[in-house]
């Protein structure tokens, strides 16, 4: 039985060895982004929530979560959200699980146990970033109500797909023409959303990965009224 557990500040030497472990097993350590002693101390404090799950009792997997609130890094300012609402941001940050314990649905465990305290808090808008060579971290997002709204640089200058979810409403139900873009197709996807276009589902064609997309905006209020429009999932 796996078990499940709010981590603490004196956890902090747990997540820095299973993020070693889970980054050093990998063929491509690229798509894995370790983090800070400092910046994981401030998100097992009020800077966050982390949780980990545990099996036999050894941790096995874990989920971050990030308040940027007013520091420089707030993944808001690569959107349209208003100065006003970057208080009201969330982080999906890293999520990691043991090779050995991949296929157990410990993602959405601790996925939908986050997402569950998040909706007791201000938290209003979710962002995250993927790497287009991780096809199954775009799944993980996606299906967890994320969608890629623009593709960014950043942890020195690598590619990423910026994500987007509304906390607690989630996006308005999907409508609208439909295309397929590669995963790899960068020019391409990025040309897509200047246009309008969001990602909502992975599919797996003769070229690869593609990000299937429809001709939706995400759902920021630009308007200054600091919310976003409602919807179903």
């Amino acid at each position: 039985m796996f078990e499940l557990r709010r981590l603490a500040p004196e956890d902090l030497g747990l997540i820095l060895e299973l993020q070693e472990r889970i980054r050093s097993g990998l063929a491509d350590k690229a798509i894995f982004q370790t983090s800070s002693p400092e910046f994981i101390s401030y998100c097992l404090a009020e800077g966050g929530h982390c949780y980990g799950v545990s099996r036999g009792g050894e941790t096995v997997a874990y989920r971050m979560v990030y308040f940027p609130r007013d520091r420089e890094f707030n993944l808001a300012r690569d959107t349209p959200l208003p100065p006003a609402e970057h208080l009201r941001v969330a982080h999906w940050d890293t999520i990691a699980v043991l090779p050995q314990w991949r296929g157990f649905q410990l993602a959405r465990l601790l996925n939908t146990r986050a997402l569950a305290d998040l909706e007791q808090t201000d938290i209003r808008h979710l962002l995250s970033t993927s790497s287009p060579a991780n096809p199954h971290g775009v799944r993980s997002l996606i299906e967890t109500g994320f969608r890629p709204v623009r593709l960014v640089r950043k942890f020195g200058g690598k590619l990423r797909f910026l994500c987007y979810r509304p906390s607690p409403a989630g996006w308005p139900a999907a409508a609208g023409p439909r295309r397929t873009v590669a995963l790899g197709a960068t020019e391409e996807l990025e040309q897509a959303f200047r246009d309008g276009w969001t990602g909502t589902s992975l599919v797996i064609d003769d070229s690869g990965p593609c990000l299937a997309l429809r001709l939706q905006p995400a759902p920021f209020d630009v308007s200054g009224a600091g919310a976003v429009n409602g919807g179903d999932t």
